[in-house]
């Protein structure tokens, strides 16, 4: 099991993406193993689909953690981070839910989102995984943040909690933690998981492609292959990351 004493750390003052800059350092050969990329500003992140997403110095923890894994070693990263990030905000008592497949909800609204990228390198297979959370007030674009954006300081004392290098290490170890655990116990134990935190689960929602509604239903979790089910008029329809993406019914 990797553990901290693996992990290569790089911080830097600002950034266009993590995701890019450790993805570049992989390909350029610069880095190599497990590292991480901790930046104050991020000028052209990106969330799921490419939507864009700043980062204003200090007001979000933003970071991403280069693995020596191919992502389909590893189908369910998405879910394994989220639930990793929600279990290290939990210790503060934040109410944290996970909206498949990849975004962090307190109160209704986006805390934090993670984009999990697979390339090959010259040292190999290597998956990167960008993870962003909302420290301070932030404006998130609607299409990302849909309901709104909140932040960890609407929830904790900002005089309890830690920095960012201090934050970002903690949801590293849980990353790893996470990762190890679901290639020991295997899916189910993560299913189970993210069903407690699951933000959809019972809701009425709207099943849109590239904005466009295609139908609605209950939404009833996740299956064993980790797509979303919808409960339809029409029975029951499942919905695959990348491809779809969920709403809530109006």
């Amino acid at each position: 099991m990797l553990t901290q004493a693996d992990v290569h750390w790089i911080e830097l003052d600002s950034v266009d993406s993590t995701n890019d800059y450790l993805s570049r350092a992989y390909q350029q050969g610069r880095v190599s193993g497990c590292a991480v990329v901790l930046t104050q500003a991020q000028t052209a992140g990106r969330g799921r689909a490419g939507r864009s997403w700043k980062a204003v110095p200090g007001a979000s923890l933003c970071f991403s953690l280069g693995l020596p894994v191919a992502g389909y070693q590893l189908p369910f990263l998405p879910l394994c981070v989220g639930l990793a990030v929600a279990e290290v905000l939990e210790r503060f008592e934040v109410p944290v839910q996970l909206k498949w497949p990849n975004d962090l909800i307190v109160g209704g609204q986006k805390l934090g989102g993670v984009l999990c990228e697979s390339f090959h390198a010259g040292s190999g297979a290597t998956t990167v995984i960008g993870v962003g959370l909302n420290v301070h007030p932030v404006d998130v674009p609607q299409a990302l943040s849909g309901a709104g954006a909140s932040c960890l300081v609407q929830w904790v004392d900002a005089s309890i909690l830690p920095s960012l290098r201090e934050l970002a290490e903690a949801c590293v170890l849980s990353i790893l933690h996470q990762v190890e655990a679901a290639r020991a116990q295997g899916i189910s134990a993560l299913f189970k998981q993210f069903a407690l935190r699951d933000a959809w689960l019972g809701l009425e929602v709207v099943v849109l492609e590239e904005g466009k509604a295609l139908f609605s239903g209950r939404a009833m979790g996740i299956d064993e292959n980790g797509a979303y089910l919808i409960s339809t008029s029409n029975g029951l329809r499942s919905v695959i990351a990348g491809d779809l993406s969920l709403r809530v019914a109006a």
